[in-house]
């Protein structure tokens, strides 16, 4: 029997510093995110909030200042963050009212070689930013890319984001397994950004062929298949929905061992741009 989810703590209409809560978009036991607008403009926003008891409030705090100023459009804005009056961290957020693209692709099935070119190359842009601060997001998945009214990708929720400066417990293991790397599924809090990029071939993989690359299990059998899975990349299964030089170069996000992967975010983006491939993906084009 599926668990209950936990009832909000805010309210409908409630208003809070400068936006007021116009319905609960995700309730989970330590936090709540809420779909609102901006009293001042009638923008709609997203807020994120903090249940007090969250272990990782200064790493939210720190990704929300990274955020409101970060130098890239991929990822999700952050407008502003603060504490209300009861002790809630929140961040305010900017709203993709395109939904995710696990929603487009439960809809869709899978998305056409453009705009899928479109999503590698944005989502590669957000990871280069990330990487360059020595973040690693680690939960690189379909529910948290979003896309906008105009059909541009956002990379969004950091809430397992390695931020430099916040030790971690070595040997822990967290993130969502079917997007896993074989070395997170091992132990999360050692991996770089090379495990971003597998993670992000993953998504390509189901954008492409509009199936899981791997089975559906729970979170112990998906780690456990991961560990003994031996098989090399699907090259072959990409080859006829992308062109070869994609497919070779999505070989490699997912091969096994790190070390045979691309060695950045920002080495890939700059091999993928050199290469001719469909893009300026525009929903009016599907």
């Amino acid at each position: 029997m599926k668990p209950e989810s936990p009832a909000p703590y805010f309210f409908t209409g409630e208003q809070i510093s400068g936006f007021q809560l116009i319905r609960p978009l995700r309730v989970r036991e330590l936090s709540e995110c809420w779909y609102a607008f901006r009293r001042a403009d009638r923008l709609p926003v997203a807020v994120k909030f903090l249940h007090p008891g969250h272990p990782r409030i200064p790493q939210f705090y720190a990704m929300a200042e990274f955020l409101e100023t970060a130098p890239d459009a991929f990822l999700i804005r952050v407008f502003e963050s603060g504490e209300t009056v009861s002790g809630f961290p929140y961040a305010v957020m900017e709203y993709a009212s395109g939904g995710t693209l696990r929603r487009r692709l439960s809809e869709c099935g899978r998305l056409s070689l453009a705009e899928s070119v479109h999503l590698l190359r944005s989502m590669l842009c957000g990871l280069a930013v990330l990487h360059s601060r020595g973040m690693v997001h680690r939960d690189v998945k379909p529910d948290n890319i979003w896309l906008t009214s105009g059909g541009d990708f956002r990379l969004g929720d950091f809430g397992l984001t390695r931020i430099p400066g916040y030790p971690e417990e070595r040997g822990k293991i967290f993130g969502t397994a079917s997007f896993m790397s074989p070395e997170q599924a091992c132990d999360s809090t050692v991996v770089d950004g090379r495990s971003d990029l597998y993670s992000l071939g993953v998504v390509l993989f189901e954008a492409l062929t509009g199936e899981r690359f791997r089975p559906k299990g729970s979170f112990s059998e998906t780690l456990k298949y991961i560990l003994r899975d031996r098989t090399a990349p699907p090259v072959d299964r990409l080859k006829p929905l992308a062109t070869e030089k994609l497919a070779l170069l999505l070989g490699r996000m997912l091969e096994p061992l790190p070390e045979l992967r691309p060695a950045s975010a920002h080495d890939l983006l700059l091999e993928f741009d050199a290469m001719s491939l469909p893009g300026g993906f525009s929903p009016a084009d599907s």
